[in-house]
């Protein structure tokens, strides 16, 4: 199952930070890229059948931390 997350931010500066933080993380089929503005950030990735995936937590926990939001 494909999952499709869009979080946004106050500025660019902390999108671009959290774009390239969620780059690195260990997610199967992962794309990051700016959403539909550059306050924006859009993750893409796979969820992990038949296991506990924590992908979607570890992305809000992290937005929250950059003054981001899910929308």
């Amino acid at each position: 199952m494909n999952i499709q997350l869009q979080y946004k931010f106050p500025s660019e500066q902390l999108a671009y930070r959290f774009l390239n933080t969620v780059a690195h993380l260990d997610a199967e089929e992962l794309k990051v890229k700016f959403g539909q503005t550059d306050h924006h950030v859009r993750v893409n990735y796979k969820y992990k059948q038949g296991q506990f995936d924590n992908v979607a937590s570890q992305l809000d926990d992290l937005a929250a931390r950059m003054e981001g939001e899910e929308v």
